[in-house]
């Protein structure tokens, strides 16, 4: 393997791991920045006076940087290892971040905007790393990883809500500053591997590709599509629900007048399902298999999202909560599935797949952008639960045993 994690095979081992535990504290402040960025910009949307349409557009520039980029910085890491793409990619982010905290609307909108691409650094690199901490429950120990980032989601919101009621938007620094703790452990704990044995790697995994485009083409030709293509189905429906979910209720809630705390909580509660969510799904992957886990998840969110917004309080918060949690269980399900059809090429295969949740979710969230401007935030948001649907049936057309 090409990474210094990689020797480490017990179940559970990777828990007392310190570059694991690096790793995973870097996704848990990436993840918190990320999901603060849904309660900025409905502040600055609705100081700017922006559109529906014009809130997916800035979502779908911040996204699709993230997307596009993580193959390619995927594909870096298989060659040269993850770490400074770990914490390169924190570091570009908070600064980002930190500057949206301190300077004026449009800046602020732009600076966010940029810091896509330190997720996009991010994501390929830590999953890769998590993945490779453990030989018998590598969907385990990537599922926890996750899981640090779902916490990262949860608490983002929260945090950023309190900040911003209390201090205003420069308040927001404050979360930047925090991940600095991250960013230390990183550059101690999380080293290098040797370059004899990257190059060795690089031999025998990349098997003569020499470029991201390269890689695209190889990892195209050699997709099962009978598999694939329920996937496919499956990441761009579950990633559009989740992500539309996270950026356009926040803004539903602003508009109505509720406190920045009350909408950070609202925001907070759903991503904290959705952390749960994650790790029971990735756990009982390993013992029943991947498929009935992924029908379970993508069922049992459809009632609870679907009935949210009208709930009154505090059954919002509860199913906000329950909707979460069955929307999550699928997510660590999928990348590691779509790592299994590529074992050689993890990194690649983890921002890929990354890529592709982020992108199909700002293309997603544009379009619902554009919807809500005709029918309204909440129906637009309602009928989302037709892509659960879709996605419960693609889940059907996936084999019973696949890789």
């Amino acid at each position: 393997m090409s990474d210094h994690s990689t020797i480490r095979i017990q179940e559970g081992s990777f828990l007392r791991d310190k570059a694991y535990i690096a790793d995973s504290l870097s996704h848990f402040f990436i993840d918190v920045l990320n999901s603060s960025r849904t309660l900025l910009i409905a502040l600055l949307a609705v100081s700017l006076g922006l559109s529906n349409a014009q809130v997916g557009l800035a979502l779908i520039l911040y996204n699709v940087g993230s997307a596009l980029s993580q193959p390619i910085f995927g594909a870096g890491a298989d060659r040269y290892g993850s770490r400074w793409f770990i914490i390169g990619g924190l570091t570009w982010t908070a600064t980002l971040y930190g500057l949206a905290a301190l300077v004026g609307d449009w800046f602020a909108l732009g600076a966010i905007t940029l810091a896509g691409l330190g997720s996009g650094a991010f994501h390929p690199s830590g999953t890769k790393l998590a993945s490779e901490s453990s030989s018998k429950a590598r969907t385990q120990a990537t599922a926890f990883f996750f899981f640090s980032g779902q916490i990262g989601l949860f608490a983002g919101p929260i945090m950023a809500g309190i900040l911003i009621e209390e201090f205003g938007r420069a308040g927001f620094l404050l979360i930047p500053l925090f991940s600095l703790v991250a960013i230390v452990s990183g550059l101690i704990w999380i080293t290098g591997s040797p370059a004899a044995e990257v190059n060795e790697t690089l031999k025998s995994a990349t098997a003569g590709v020499k470029s991201a485009t390269e890689s695209v083409s190889s990892v195209l030709r050699a997709i099962p599509w009978r598999t694939g293509v329920p996937l496919f189905v499956l990441i761009i429906t579950t990633s559009t629900v989740g992500i539309a979910t996270i950026n356009f209720a926040p803004k539903l809630f602003t508009e109505l007048g509720y406190a920045p705390v009350y909408v950070g909580v609202t925001a907070g509660l759903y991503m904290l399902g959705s952390a749960v969510g994650g790790v029971i799904g990735g756990t009982l992957a390993d013992r029943i298999g991947r498929r009935p886990v992924i029908l379970v998840g993508v069922l049992g969110a459809i009632i609870p999202l679907f009935l949210y917004i009208p709930a009154p309080d505090p059954w919002r918060f509860v199913l906000l909560l329950i909707g979460g949690f069955f929307a999550g269980m699928p997510h660590s399900v999928l990348v590691i599935s779509a790592q299994a059809l590529f074992p050689g090429r993890r990194a690649f295969a983890s921002g890929l797949t990354l890529g592709l949740m982020f992108f199909s979710g700002a293309v997603g969230s544009l379009m619902i952008g554009i919807v809500a401007d005709q029918v309204g935030l909440v129906e637009a948001l309602q009928a989302l639960i037709i892509l659960l649907i879709i996605a419960a049936v693609a889940a059907f057309f996936l084999p019973k045993q696949y890789p």
